[in-house]
């Protein structure tokens, strides 16, 4: 249309065509995703750092449970000078091998767990398994602890190894975030776990094999596109915190049943142990989790141990910090904790060597 105005006429623009409007606003949604990409990818290394060159990882990909600890892995001051971490040919945090069988005189206990049971911060001697075994010669401490587990791999772990090694006694030490780790597909978002439900009031693990997009595998990026994508991540771990309806302390309660049912078939017996975070030791009373959790375990006979209080007196007591720079404990601390649990393990246990 032209119009005109004393001695000036003016026309309208031609406007774009559709095609051109469909490419400008893909060529937008385009950049918008990138740029979100790229936000949530700065944010990630924000909050949980730089990702680990080959030297410093520990972890290899597990199609059942997500990771494992690597194999005749000895990575040479990890944690600091003269803190290294090694694996044995089982993936175990140990500087030597273990028999099949019980060696003679020795009490054999096998230690379940997450990053603390493992011993993140110190090197092999300082892990509170370790430490007991320092404490009382005559028990052969097998720790089977992997960094970042919940106790659904924990259990996953023992189900599927416990026929490697036989065991006098086998202990299941946790933290309060290993529940909520159970409601995550992926821990710390970018890396892809199994999940165990209650159905029928039978556990029924999901999930597997596990995704290989995760930094364990770092082979599925393309093929499981767009899973891969950090954002896709973000947004799956938020709907998996806040929005879905998953409780874990029955799945909890139904897998230290489990162990429990396990052990006594082997006639070994099984225990429970809570391990107290920083955030416990802020409170003036015992989380309701591990209250639930002790009062189910006593009701099927499974002693349970909660070292919250007599850590909070160990602090007291100690001249050095027991925590590290991080949230896990300092070589003192794991000490502190090695002490508690054989003080613990020996009241409840007469069999357990003095």
């Amino acid at each position: 249309m032209t119009t005109h105005s004393g001695n000036m006429t003016t026309a309208d623009e031609p406007g774009l065509s559709i095609r051109k409007k469909v490419l400008f606003l893909a060529v937008i949604a385009l950049l918008s995703s990138l740029m979100a990409e790229a936000a949530s990818q700065f944010a990630l290394r924000v909050a949980y750092g730089r990702r680990l060159n080959e030297a410093e990882r520990l972890n290899d990909y597990d199609s059942q449970l997500g990771w494992v600890n690597m194999k005749n892995r000895r990575a040479i001051d990890r944690y600091g000078p003269n803190k290294s971490a090694t694996h044995n040919a089982l993936g175990l945090r140990a500087t030597r091998e273990y028999t099949a069988a019980i060696p003679a005189g020795r009490y054999r206990i096998i230690f379940l767990g997450d990053s603390f049971t493992y011993g993140v911060g110190v090197g092999d001697a300082g892990t509170y398994p370790a430490q007991l075994e320092t404490l009382a010669p005559s028990i052969e401490a097998v720790n089977m602890g992997v960094a970042g587990y919940g106790i659904d791999q924990m259990y996953l772990l023992y189900m599927r190894e416990r026929r490697r090694l036989y065991t006098n006694l086998v202990v299941l030490a946790f933290i309060g975030d290993d529940l909520r780790r159970m409601k995550l597909t992926a821990f710390l978002t970018q890396n892809p776990k199994p999940r165990l439900f209650l159905s029928r009031d039978r556990l029924t693990v999901t999930n597997v094999p596990v995704p290989t997009w995760g930094l364990a595998a770092r082979t599925g990026w393309l093929e499981e596109f767009p899973n891969s994508l950090v954002l896709v991540q973000i947004l799956r771990s938020v709907y998996e915190m806040f929005i879905q309806d998953y409780d874990p302390l029955p799945v909890a309660e139904r897998v230290f049943a489990e162990l429990n049912n396990a052990a006594a078939e082997n006639h070994q017996r099984f225990a429970v142990v809570y391990l107290p975070a920083k955030s416990d030791l802020a409170s003036d009373r015992q989380s309701p989790a591990a209250r639930q959790l002790q009062d189910s375990a006593a009701s099927d006979h499974i002693p349970f141990f909660d070292l919250t209080s007599s850590f909070k007196e160990a602090l007291t007591r100690e001249s050095v910090p027991l925590f590290g720079k991080d949230v896990h404990y300092s070589e003192a601390g794991y000490k502190a904790v090695a002490e508690l649990l054989l003080n613990e393990l020996r009241k409840e246990f007469p069999d357990v060597p003095r």
